[in-house]
């Protein structure tokens, strides 16, 4: 994985260098203290024995760790403020992501963003320990209002890591592009509409190797006068290739707008009808 954290000789070698290289990927934990600190915080470093590192700051809070006043490991995330005020309220609580997931906050607004590589070039993802929430490829012109639209549901800035579901994107889309399965497992959850969430699951139901265009598409909702609805719906789709928008042509066949390209729309369609033009749907 791209940010698997490195051994603990390394992590305390930037912890004693300040390197901001880390800051929100690793936190220290001063044993002797029970505070957790970024590693650029500016007070004096313990002994590497006195150190434990810990991947994400929910890990530390479970850990029963207090984030330290000096470097503010937390910033100003709405989840964790709340988290805080719950300790506080009943400090001999030792919280679990269950306990945590069962009341509010819920962490799993808390999102974590990495790049998947592809044959078609990288692509960014973004998914909280639950769900993949977005998979795009970076020119796609919406992507920036995208990643908003993600930062402002999660209450504060998207992390760098590789939760389950995009190491489970990843090793779908490695079996996509090399013809082994065209299904994918990865657990999906994209914010939109109750129509668009419609048209997204019907566009999963379009077997790997066929295409359909936007007034087929339409039908097969019930939706028959529907098709610009349908065709913007397509268009806002924020998990590229796991929701197969790509699959949808103009009513003559013709490749039509795709926001990776309609290079990559062209070659997508040509691997499926290579590799699966006889095979189940994702």
């Amino acid at each position: 994985m791209m940010f698997d954290l490195p051994g603990d000789d390394t992590l305390y070698a930037a912890l004693m260098a300040r390197d901001a290289a880390y800051d929100g990927r690793a936190f220290v934990a001063v044993r002797a203290t029970g505070v957790f600190c970024r590693l650029t915080c500016p007070r004096p470093k313990p002994a590497q024995a006195g150190c434990a590192f810990h991947d994400s700051f929910l890990s530390c809070l479970e850990a029963g760790l207090r984030p330290c006043e000096h470097c503010h490991p937390l910033g100003d995330d709405p989840l964790v403020t709340g988290l805080i005020a719950a300790r506080q309220a009943d400090p001999a609580r030792r919280w679990r992501e269950g306990g945590l997931t069962a009341g509010d906050p819920d962490p799993s607004a808390v999102l974590w963003a990495d790049w998947i590589a592809t044959p078609l070039g990288p692509m960014v993802a973004v998914a909280d320990t639950h769900a993949l929430h977005l998979l795009e490829f970076p020119e796609r012109k919406a992507l920036p209002r995208e990643l908003d639209r993600l930062r402002n549901m999660c209450g504060g800035p998207i992390g760098f890591g590789r939760p389950a579901p995009i190491g489970q994107a990843a090793r779908d889309l490695a079996r996509y592009f090399d013809g082994t399965s065209p299904g994918f497992e990865t657990r999906l959850a994209p914010r939109g509409t109750v129509f668009q969430q419609a048209v997204w699951a019907e566009l999963r139901r379009i077997p790997a190797g066929q295409t359909r265009s936007y007034s087929e598409l339409a039908r097969a909702l019930g939706r028959p006068s529907a098709t610009r609805a349908v065709a913007a719906a397509n268009g806002a789709n924020p998990i590229a290739i796991l929701i197969p928008c790509h699959r949808v042509l103009g009513a003559d066949g013709a490749l039509t707008g795709y926001g990776g390209g309609l290079w990559r729309k062209q070659r997508l369609i040509e691997i499926e009808q290579r590799h699966f033009s006889e095979g189940e749907t994702p």
